[in-house]
């Protein structure tokens, strides 16, 4: 078993990722996929712009996680490939996904060999859906749940046929604000599921949605699930570990 989405703290060290195999080793995990979100670069600040000029809520949280070099984390794992460790460990990108900026992320995706490249949207149509002290007065006080939740899948249509990616994160995470999705959701499922078995995308169960969240679902939803099951799509069990406390953290 593996745990197939954790992020490092900064800066990117040696030090800091042995801590996160000696917990993986002590759990039994054949490995780990380290995937470092697209937002912490400066060298990829450009891609928000629209998200910055939104609401100044979102500037000023873009500028506390803007702070990592995409060239050190670059260097690193080309480092830390060159070394031996007791489980497996891969190294990717978790790139936010908007619609406009296609042709950015496919250049990011070919400017290095990483081993895993993965999609997830934070931001609907530029603003922030899950913030839970912003985003009821940015978006889900303004607009009706419907279009809102249709808006996303429409989004989640697009990444998934955007060929850019080999897994999804965050699937489903429009639902961590409690609003209740106003039509039946069967149709939707069934066709996100067939085009992840179409396009061979593994979809990712985050357990933080448990442990972090405390959603009702703790993970991706038994409805989807099932979907997923029924087309054959991959979905992998993933603790989303921000510290190395947290790897392996699927319960």
């Amino acid at each position: 078993m593996i745990d197939a989405h954790v992020a490092l703290p900064q800066p990117f060290t040696y030090k800091a990722l042995k801590a996160y195999i000696d917990v993986a080793v002590s759990k039994g995990l054949d490995g780990i996929v380290i995937l470092e979100p697209t937002y912490k670069f400066r060298e990829l600040k450009s891609m928000y712009r629209e998200v910055c000029a939104t609401y100044p809520y979102q500037k000023t949280w873009f500028q506390k996680v803007n702070t990592a070099s995409l060239k050190e984390y670059q260097d690193f794992i080309t480092e830390m490939r060159k070394k031996e460790f007791p489980i497996d460990v891969k190294f990717g990108l978790e790139a936010c996904y908007f619609t406009q900026h296609e042709s950015y992320i496919a250049g990011i995706k070919e400017a290095f060999d990483y081993d895993v490249f993965i999609g997830r949207i934070h931001f609907l149509d530029n603003i922030a859906f899950d913030w839970p002290k912003h985003s009821r007065e940015m978006m889900w006080d303004k607009y009706n749940a419907g279009y809102l939740y249709r808006r996303y899948y429409e989004m989640m249509n697009a990444m998934l046929t955007s060929h850019l990616f080999d897994g999804i994160a965050g699937f489903d995470n429009i639902k961590l604000m409690n609003v209740k999705c106003p039509f039946k959701m069967d149709h939707t499922y069934h066709k996100m599921a067939t085009l992840l078995a179409k396009n061979h995308i593994y979809v990712e169960d985050d357990a933080s949605i448990d442990y972090r969240f405390h959603h009702v679902d703790k993970g991706l939803s038994k409805a989807f699930l099932a979907m997923c099951e029924q087309q054959g799509v991959e979905v992998k069990r993933v603790s989303h570990a921000r510290s190395a406390e947290e790897v392996g953290k699927f319960e």
